[in-house]
Parts: structure tokens; C-alpha cells; sequence
């Protein structure tokens, strides 16, 4: 029973040691975040549909951050980058240590269309799909070129909620785009 406790107790202290980064991507360690607002991220594309808002810790000076693309929900004919939910959690990730940026991508032009069309759904999706997978490669030119945002291009990660959280777990899948 000893060995046993031991061994428990030594795990969780080795895990405690060594998953920490002093509170960074854990805790608000940053008081306010600076915001990048409407940075194109398409190379084809310059519209609102290819905007993010980039979320960075003010004043912090590591280098090899991570990030977090954030796409908002609205069922593929709605929704934007700047609505209260994606900005309090691009604010409240960058206040942890992340660089964060809220996206807009590609919506259905015809709601009534795409909640009839199987075919207009599914083109709609890889629509938005292609513009996340465009923001990453924003992201990874950019680290190439100067890398301004101070980000670790090999660890990018995606989500949202509702329709953002389908396009990254599609964009997670799908490798060619027709």
C-alpha cells in the first residue's frame, strides 16, 4: 500500500513540475491583450469573409507561443469574428500566454438555399473549410517571413463552437479540397 502511494504521489508531483509553465496557458497571467483587428489571411480573397482579429498577451516577450484559431458559430449563414463570445475567449486564451485569432470565413450567400440544398451545404462547408486551412497558412508564411506574432508554427490549434467547431474538425480531416 505504501509502494503504491509513493508511486501516486510521486506522479502527481512530477506532473505538477513539469506541466507548468509558471501559470502560462494555465491562469491569467497578462492583465490586457494587444488586438490586431481585420488582418486579411487569403491570398485570392480581400473581403470581410477572409478577416481575423489576432489576440496577442501585452507585453510579453516569449517567442514560440502557441495558437488558437477561433471560428465563430451561425450554422454556415451567420455569425462573425467580432461577436462577444469569440472576442472574451480570444481575450481570456491570449491573458493565459496563447495567441489567439478570431476568424470569419466563407457563409452560405442564400439561407433558404442552403437549408434546402445538400449540395449547397456541402459546398459551403469546404468553403469554410479552405479558409481556415488559408489562416494557417497566414500564420506559417508569416513565421517564415519575420514570424511578427511570435508563434510556434508546429503547434496551431482550432476550434469554435456550432458551425466554427464543424469547419475545424473538418479542416483536422480533409487534406484536398475539389
Amino acid at each position: 500500500m505504501k509502494k503504491i502511494l509513493f508511486l501516486l504521489i510521486s506522479a502527481i508531483i512530477t506532473n505538477f513540475g513539469f506541466s507548468q509553465c509558471n501559470g502560462r496557458y494555465e491562469t491569467e497571467i497578462f492583465d490586457s491583450v494587444t488586438t490586431i483587428a481585420n488582418v486579411y489571411y487569403s491570398d485570392v480573397y480581400i473581403d470581410n469573409a477572409h478577416t481575423m482579429d489576432i489576440y496577442m498577451p501585452y507585453g510579453d516577450s516569449v517567442i514560440n507561443r502557441p495558437v488558437i484559431l477561433y471560428m465563430h458559430g451561425g450554422s454556415f449563414y451567420g455569425g462573425d469574428k467580432a461577436m462577444t463570445d469569440c472576442v472574451d475567449f480570444c481575450e481570456s486564451m491570449a491573458k493565459k500566454g496563447y495567441i489567439t485569432a478570431s476568424l470569419n470565413y466563407r457563409l452560405a450567400a442564400d439561407m433558404f438555399g442552403f437549408l434546402i440544398s445538400n449540395e449547397i451545404q456541402y459546398e459551403t462547408v469546404l468553403k469554410a473549410v479552405s479558409d481556415a486551412k488559408a489562416a494557417v497558412r497566414y500564420l506559417r508564411k508569416d513565421f517564415d517571413n519575420g514570424d511578427s506574432y511570435g508563434i510556434d508554427p508546429n503547434t496551431i490549434f482550432a476550434g469554435g463552437y456550432s458551425a466554427g467547431a464543424v469547419t475545424a474538425i473538418h479542416q483536422a480531416y480533409i487534406d484536398d479540397i475539389f
